[in-house]
């Protein structure tokens, strides 16, 4: 019998590898398939793009359909991946959370444009469910990979709009004639945008991945945080990096900023109840008035008709519908934004003080849980005191931006992603100090 010495070809040789790595790997296309769906909800989900580039301007529902259809995606590939981390369901935050969410959603059955606030609750559902799968079943740093990804394409897309086509990258109202709004219809939107993917590029930079990469995407943000005037907004992203930096070495440093959204949202009551009980459509410090560009007129508005529904509120999504408050804003003020512009006024408005209630205890046992991490582990992973700093971050800007309970916006969904990271029942990668502080509890 002779052998057959014909040399195997090229493709018949790599075939078996590739099926072994199928057999080691059979459903690698759901982490890809995930990445690319979380990139697009960074690009679809940060408010509307100026009307020139999707027309319909405020009335369009394109963009919410493009993401409602990516965290569609992310649902369906998390149910082939493994676990990343699992949440801790017996603890007392996540049933608070739970809790606050369900009670949002609900809201619509006592709203008096119900018809206006059960879409909002359907894909306040969807995303919830799918910031929660997302968040078990993708490490956190590929979530943000994934996510500055997005935010870079619209950070150059806005610097190339502003610089080359002023018609559509340049704010034209009155208040903020000349700044950059870049794809955005507002300024705001280019700023918060901005400075969120400023400090999601620095955090990927200190791990010391792509550094050129991220370097140039930190950059990027940073234009358009100085286009767009939010000088404010650049500082806030480059103290948070520091405080990024400082609480992965310092633990006492992670200890305080644990309770920093808590400490936040009893600021956001102090605030309430100032403009509630002096009936101020301004504020004053030391008899100095401070600016905040006539947002303090919404926010009086606003909670005007808090006595009308103190205990429940509104109803998700069910104040700004109303004509009578368009009609006596517009009376008023000869200009209409039906947004809140304050992340906690939008909730004790919109679910009242139930509401409120249920979401600053969420946070309480949000910084409790960091703290009993901190004080068990010795330190936190690096992915960990990503979350910490960044709940912090969104909380401050919820003080003049509406980021908290929207249904499809990629920054309160991360935000969502990074309270359950604090809640995992299995560690994330845990750094060298956290890894010797665990053996040692064990």
């Amino acid at each position: 019998m002779t052998l057959d010495r014909t040399p195997l070809s090229l493709s018949t040789r790599v075939r078996p590898r590739r099926r072994a790595l199928a057999q080691l790997q059979p459903n690698a296309w759901a982490a890809p398939l995930a990445s690319v769906a979380v990139a697009t909800i960074a690009v679809f989900a940060n408010t509307n793009f100026h009307e020139k580039i999707l027309p319909g301007g405020d009335q369009s529902n394109a963009q919410q359909y493009v993401v409602l259809a990516a965290w569609a995606l992310v649902i369906f590939a998390s149910y082939f991946r493994r676990p990343a981390l699992r949440v801790d369901l017996a603890a007392p935050g996540v049933a608070a959370a739970l809790i606050f969410y369900a009670f949002a959603m609900i809201s619509v059955v006592w709203s008096r444009d119900a018809m206006s606030g059960a879409p909002k609750a359907a894909a306040l559902a969807l995303t919830s469910f799918g910031a929660w799968r997302l968040a078990q079943s993708a490490p956190l740093d590929e979530i943000v990979d994934a996510a500055v990804a997005g935010m870079f394409l619209l950070c150059v897309a806005s610097i190339v709009l502003a610089l080359f086509a002023p018609s559509i990258g340049l704010a034209t109202e009155y208040l903020h004639a000349g700044q950059w709004n870049g794809v955005f219809a507002s300024k705001q939107s280019l700023g918060v945008t901005a400075g969120v993917a400023l400090y999601c590029a620095c955090y990927r930079l200190m791990e010391g991945e792509r550094r050129i990469y991220y370097a140039i995407a930190a950059m990027a943000a940073l234009v358009c945080l100085i286009g767009s005037g939010s000088r404010g907004g650049a500082g806030l992203a480059l103290v948070a990096v520091l405080f990024l930096f400082f609480s992965a070495r310092r633990p006492s440093v992670a200890k305080v900023l644990a309770f920093a959204p808590f400490v936040m949202t009893l600021l956001g009551v102090g605030l309430i109840c100032y403009l509630a009980r002096t009936g101020y459509d301004k504020i004053y410090v030391f008899g100095q008035e401070l600016d905040f560009t006539e947002r303090t007129f919404i926010w009086q508005h606003a909670l005007s008709y808090y006595p009308q529904a103190p205990w429940l509120g509104f109803g998700l999504n069910g104040f700004w519908t109303l004509k009578e408050v368009k009609d006596v804003f517009v009376e008023r003020h000869t200009w209409f934004l039906d947004n809140f512009h304050d992340g906690y006024i939008a909730i004790v408005v919109e679910t009242g003080a139930v509401g409120l209630a249920l979401f600053a205890a969420t946070y309480l046992l949000y910084g409790l849980r960091i703290r009993r991490d901190v004080r068990l582990f010795g330190a936190l992973a690096s992915q960990e005191t990503f979350a910490l700093v960044y709940s912090a971050m969104v909380f401050f800007i919820d003080f003049t931006e509406t980021l908290f309970l929207r249904s499809t916006n990629m920054v309160a969904s991360l935000l969502l992603v990074s309270f359950l990271a604090a809640f995992a029942a299995r560690p994330l990668a845990q750094s060298h100090g956290a890894r010797r502080a665990c053996a040692r509890y064990s």
